[in-house]
């Protein structure tokens, strides 16, 4: 087991088992970490906790896309650090102007670990 962290870390993505991987591997890292399977529960779950970190999928179903997520949580927590998972490339992330991360897919544990504990540090 990882070092304890009292960061909260918000997974959001529709594919259940990446979505399960993540929470796996980031809760064995000793995150506290809560998921939503699309960006109306994760809306739900930002408003009731304090999030340290997103870690979003770009494209979901659903009115909004992975970064108009994150657009709508700063817009109550500017705090919050943001990483973008895609199986595209960072080039996706252009016209994001809060220094969102990118995480490309398929990503290995290591990768996703070092993302989120780069944004804790940071």
């Amino acid at each position: 087991m990882g070092q304890q962290f009292s960061s909260t870390v918000l997974i959001v993505d529709d594919e259940q088992y990446i979505r399960t991987l993540a929470c796996s591997v980031l809760t064995d890292e000793g995150f506290n970490v809560l998921e939503a399977s699309g960006t109306a529960e994760a809306l739900e779950l930002a408003a009731r906790h304090n999030i340290d970190v997103l870690l979003t999928d770009l494209h979901m179903p659903g009115s909004l896309n992975g970064l108009q997520l994150a657009a709508e949580i700063r817009a109550t927590d500017p705090l919050v650090r943001v990483i973008i998972s895609s199986g595209e490339d960072a080039s996706v992330l252009q016209d994001d102007v809060n220094g969102a991360v990118f995480l490309g897919k398929p990503y290995r544990p290591h990768q996703l670990t070092n993302a989120v504990r780069m944004h804790i540090i940071d």
